[in-house]
C-alpha cells in the first residue's frame, strides 16, 4: 500500500463520520461543531475544560466558541463554573444530560456496528497502526 491509498482510507471514512456526527447532533438540534465541544468536554481534563481550551481544541474563533458555549449551556448540557483559586477562569463541566446524549450517541452508531464486528485482533492492529501514524 503506499500513502495515497491509506490518505484516501482515512479521508473517506473521516467523511462517513462527519456526515454521521451531523445525523446524531441534527437529532438534538445542535450543529456539528456544538457536538463537537460536548465531545472534547466530555474527555478532557479539569486544566483543559476552559473556553480558550475548547477554542484551540475545535480551531474556531472566540466568537464561534463562545455562540457554541451558550447554546450548550442553555440546552442543560454544560455549566459554567468559576474556579475556586482565580474567579477569572471559568470551567466548562458537562452535565448528566451531556454525558448522557455523548455515550448514547459517541461513536456515531454506524462507525459502532462496523467496528464490534471486527475481531479484537483486527480493533487492536487499527489502534496501533492509526496510533503510530498519529506519533509519526
Amino acid at each position: 500500500m503506499n500513502p495515497i491509498t491509506i490518505h484516501d482510507y482515512i479521508e473517506r471514512l473521516g467523511n462517513l463520520l462527519r456526515k454521521e456526527f451531523r445525523l446524531v447532533g441534527k437529532q438534538f438540534g445542535l450543529q456539528p461543531v456544538q457536538l463537537e465541544a460536548l465531545h472534547y468536554l466530555s474527555q478532557c481534563n479539569r486544566y483543559s475544560d476552559t473556553p480558550m481550551a475548547v477554542t484551540e481544541y475545535l480551531g474556531q474563533t472566540k466568537g464561534t466558541v463562545s455562540q457554541t458555549l451558550k447554546v450548550l449551556e442553555k440546552k442543560g448540557y454544560i455549566r459554567k463554573l468559576a474556579d475556586n483559586d482565580d474567579k477569572r477562569i471559568i470551567h466548562l463541566k458537562i452535565t448528566r444530560e451531556g454525558r448522557q446524549l455523548i455515550s448514547n450517541n459517541l461513536p456515531v452508531p454506524a462507525f459502532a456496528s462496523a467496528t464490534e464486528k471486527l475481531d479484537q485482533a483486527s480493533q487492536s492492529r487499527i489502534i496501533t497502526s492509526l496510533q503510530d501514524l498519529l506519533h509519526t
